[in-house]
């Protein structure tokens, strides 16, 4: 499903985006295609990132968590 979202976007990258959309592409398409690729970049990243140690402290704030859960 597609939402209408109103954005404020600095001038000069809305040139660039205007530049790259050219003629027979929409800005809107050119904007929501640079963000999933965006997305998709983020998501790979935070999968290859190695999980934090544990530690006293993050196992306190875990298990409170799960507590304030309940």
């Amino acid at each position: 499903m597609r939402v209408r979202e109103s954005l404020i976007i600095e001038e000069a990258i809305l040139k660039k985006i205007d530049e790259i959309a050219g003629e027979k592409h929409r800005r809107a398409a050119t904007i929501e295609r640079a963000l999933t690729e965006f997305i998709a970049r983020e998501e790979r990243k935070a999968k290859s990132k190695p999980p934090e140690p544990e530690t006293p402290k993050s196992k306190a704030k875990a298990k409170a968590v799960a507590l304030a859960k309940r």
